[in-house]
């Protein structure tokens, strides 16, 4: 997928992408264009562009640089080692594969649990589970499953 492709499955402008990626709110590790590829368009696969989508509906929202690029980076990363998953995938990989519903929710800036289906997971910071009965006092909540859709479906609202 392409920066022209997500824009038209989206209905995103491009220029917002491109703002997302010059100002790192993305993990630039899947892309990253080395020197050889200056010149051609920036491609990276469906998660990715997920992760993108969801950067810039997080600008529309009002929230800044640093906040978004803490949050994308949080789901960005691989699972905890508590849950299983033994390629350690990111979780956000096991949200996109599939039909199901999938949000993300972020609680008192350092928090994180998925919404799977029915499924709730407890609450992590970054690699670690909280102490239970964590009760946040304020929430973000992501709806993964419907940037999901689009991307993957090109239907833009």
């Amino acid at each position: 997928m392409d920066i022209k492709s997500l824009s038209e499955r989206t209905g995103i402008p491009v220029r917002q992408i491109r703002y997302v990626l010059d100002h790192e709110l993305a993990p630039h590790r899947t892309w990253f264009i080395d020197e050889s590829a200056v010149g051609r368009a920036r491609t990276f696969d469906e998660i990715t562009g997920i992760i993108i989508a969801c950067a810039v509906y997080l600008l529309d929202a009002g929230y800044k640089r640093d906040s978004i690029r803490d949050l994308i980076t949080t789901v960005s990363r691989p699972m905890p080692k508590s849950l299983k998953n033994p390629l350690r995938l990111p979780i956000i990989a096991g949200a996109v594969m599939g039909t199901r519903s999938a949000k993300v929710q972020f609680a008192d800036g350092r928090f994180v649990r998925w919404i799977i289906d029915e499924k709730v997971s407890d609450w992590y910071v970054s690699h670690a589970a909280t102490q239970p009965g964590f009760v946040p006092k304020v929430t973000i909540e992501i709806d993964i499953g419907k940037i999901r859709d689009l991307v993957l479906q090109g239907t833009p609202c």
